[in-house]
């Protein structure tokens, strides 16, 4: 039987108890009332009105005895989701501590709820999936340590509003939200995107949108720890009828990412279903289906610890979600030993990118981090006109029509407008170019006879669409 969808928001805004070193909050209330609407949104909540549970105001002990009937209560199947706004304490041991009514700063063990204790309601509780969200200063400290600690218990889920050694933005005026937790919302209402076209809005889904937005803002630098396998889903979203062989392009790698420059296109960024991951000493190999009858067949591809062999055209996807000095990958020609060009961002990935290679034979790679998931893609991808574009980079390869028309939906905050390109994938020759801005957000460009084409955008989200 299908379990529930549950949720306890804890929201603190004054701290009567120790008014000199915890200062009241604009946010939490408040933050918690507009999460809950979220949560229960008849077009894209999960969650019934009856199974969230606000917790305003509380103290240590009532905040305690809330969260021992949420855990207790659960049964395996439920995803549980626990909310918190307010003051976040590190103890002398860099623990960290979520401040209450009657919180005291000299004395958190005994009247703030440390992260500890949050653990051990979860690790003993029945549901096998829960989340755990953080708005306060130091919520990267969650169970006492930086990121890169990962969270005891299978299936657990933690995204914080900053690093373990950062201080949270509280709302900018009275009752109004935090930034962290406004993009939160956003992005379960409408504006975070479901990647895989299931009909839901995960939980990378949501991270990956919010850091996005927060980094664009240059506020603090959210972060991310799972300890289960895949995703959970957190919102619903209306399932579009999209093309067999559609890609969509990722999320752009950053607010602080340069504008790409005219590339010489034997490296691009694309993306397609169909990935071999690559790590660990696992061995794989992949040969795609075929994509209609008119399809050429899609290249082999084996993979082995950091070590790639193709015999064809294939593609590497890069995820740098929760890295937070983002990814930069070297790949090297095993055969000949030169480094391939790869077209990254100069500040590095800050969040999931796929890029193309256009040649074949034996390669290897090599991350700056070892947070930085790398996975294998062979061929060049066939997506079929129209298909919606999400993000920045290039679509997989599609028939060319006499003209392809591309509209921007969403400049994502890009004032300069969207620069559009059209290239061929035989060689990575750049074949038309134009430049779409507010006002006037359809382009058309011309193909110049290639059969078969492919579209680079910068940072922007487009429907792509054929014309005569």
């Amino acid at each position: 039987m299908a379990g529930k969808y549950r949720a306890l928001l804890i929201g603190n805004s004054t701290y009567p108890a120790d008014e000199h070193n915890l200062q009241q909050l604009k946010g939490p209330v408040k933050d918690i009332a507009v999460l809950n609407r979220a949560l229960v949104d008849p077009k894209t909540g999960l969650f019934d009105d009856v199974d969230v549970t606000l917790l305003p105001e509380a103290t240590a002990n009532r905040a305690v005895r809330a969260l021992g009937r949420f855990f207790g209560r659960a049964d395996r199947e439920d995803v549980l989701l626990l909310y918190f706004s307010g003051h976040g304490k590190l103890d002398l041991h860099g623990r960290l501590h979520l401040c209450m009514q009657d919180t005291e700063s000299t004395d958190l063990l005994s009247t703030a709820v440390s992260s500890a204790r949050i653990n051990e309601f979860a690790d003993a509780s029945r549901a096998r999936n829960v989340v755990i969200i953080l708005d306060c200063c130091y919520a990267g400290a969650f169970r006492g340590g930086d990121f890169g600690d990962a969270v005891a218990g299978p299936g657990r889920y933690v995204l914080s509003s900053c690093r373990g050694t950062q201080l949270a933005n509280d709302a900018t005026v009275d009752n109004g939200t935090s930034y962290f937790t406004q993009h939160v919302v956003d992005g379960l209402l409408d504006a975070a995107v479901d990647h895989d076209g299931d009909g839901y809005v995960g939980f990378s889904d949501l991270y990956g949108y919010v850091d996005r937005r927060l980094r664009d803002a240059g506020k603090q630098i959210p972060q991310r720890r799972v300890d289960g396998d895949g995703d959970v889903r957190l919102a619903k979203r209306e399932r579009k009828p999209v093309a067999e062989g559609t890609a969509t392009m990722g999320p752009p790698a950053g607010p602080d990412v340069p504008r790409r420059r005219r590339p010489s296109r034997r490296v691009v960024v694309a993306v397609a279903a169909g990935i071999i991951v690559v790590g660990g000493g696992t061995a794989a190999a992949l040969a795609l289906s075929q994509n209609g009858s008119d399809t050429p067949p899609t290249p082999s591809l084996s993979a082995s610890g950091n070590s790639i062999t193709t015999n064809g055209p294939w593609r590497v996807r890069i995820d740098a979600q929760g890295v937070g000095n983002g990814c930069r990958i070297t790949l090297t020609d095993t055969r000949s030993g030169s480094t391939v060009p790869l077209e990254q961002p100069e500040n590095g990935i800050y969040s999931a990118i796929q890029l193309q290679v256009l040649q074949s034979g034996s390669f290897r790679w090599q991350a700056n981090d070892p947070g930085c998931q790398v996975s294998a893609i062979a061929g060049s991808g066939v997506a079929k006109l129209p298909f919606h574009v999400d993000g920045f980079g290039d679509t997989d390869a599609f028939a060319a029509p006499a003209q392809v028309t591309v509209h921007v939906t969403d400049f994502l905050g890009n004032p300069g407008g969207c620069d559009l390109r059209l290239f061929d994938p035989s060689d990575g020759q750049q074949l038309d170019k134009a430049t779409a801005k507010p006002g006037a957000e359809t382009v058309k460009l011309d193909p110049r006879g290639i059969k078969t084409v492919y579209l680079h955008s910068e940072y922007c989200d487009n429907d792509v669409s054929a014309s005569s």
